[in-house]
């Protein structure tokens, strides 16, 4: 690791302990993505004071580690999107007031014009996008739903993009801005936030060479939640509020 990533990764640290903590409670939250990284954080955040129904792929023992009867787990692989069509009843009976959409993959690291393996991208496709906006149509049936949160990253900004490469990582984060974008016009008449996060470079099972740790990140993605600030509504921001191009 260079000097400057183990400078920054300690100042993340520091800094961790002097940025705002705020609180959200008394919702009923869905978390994808929910066994690690950022998912995870937000759940160790937030359980204590909200119902959370968290959504993972498989191992799920870190969140039953959590002991806490306020957490449901539904087990799901979003790369086969016709087992969310099982998940309607228990999204009603839910009621979810938030929905922080975290799961994603990255995919093969060959990425490269000239080696993409196509058929890798209805997977990718799958989990990133269209199994969360599947949650978002099926939780919004229940009348309830006040923000939705979508984990997103500057690798989908199509005006921020001076790198190249990861095409189906970087289109794949496209969309899923787009379709935020497009869910916070249609809802508008509904006041339901709709806001587009890009995390930072976090350090996670995704991203091992991240900068900052998760936890840094959950905290600064709550204190927006706890915000309910309209004003983002349909906008591309990070972690710290600012705006960032499409």
């Amino acid at each position: 690791m260079g000097f400057k990533k183990t400078l920054k990764r300690k100042i993340s640290k520091i800094n961790n302990f002097f940025i705002k903590k705020y609180n959200i409670s008394n919702n009923n939250i869905i978390i994808t993505g929910a066994n690690s990284g950022i998912g995870f954080e937000l759940v160790k955040n937030l359980h204590r004071e909200n119902n959370i129904l968290a959504f993972v792929n498989d191992r799920d023992q870190n969140l039953k580690n959590l002991s806490n009867k306020k957490i449901v787990i539904s087990k799901c692989d979003f790369s086969n999107l016709e087992v969310l069509n099982n998940k309607l009843n228990l999204l009603k009976s839910f009621e979810p007031t938030i929905i922080i959409n975290c799961a994603a993959t990255f995919g093969s690291e060959n990425q490269n014009y000239d080696n993409l393996n196509i058929l890798e991208y209805n997977k990718i496709i799958n989990i990133n996008v269209l199994a969360p906006f599947s949650i978002i149509q099926k939780a919004l049936t229940c009348n309830s739903l006040q923000q939705i949160i979508n984990i997103s990253s500057q690798m989908g900004s199509i005006t921020l993009n001076t790198g190249g490469n990861y095409y189906l990582y970087r289109c794949s984060k496209t969309l899923l801005n787009s379709l935020s974008k497009n869910l916070s016009i249609d809802l508008m008449s509904r006041k339901i936030n709709v806001i587009c996060v890009h995390p930072g470079d976090i350090k996670t099972k995704m991203n091992n060479a991240g900068t900052y740790a998760a936890e840094v990140s959950a905290q600064k993605i709550i204190n927006i939640i706890s915000e309910k600030n309209f004003s983002f509504n349909g906008k591309f921001i990070n972690i710290d509020k600012e705006i960032l191009q499409w």
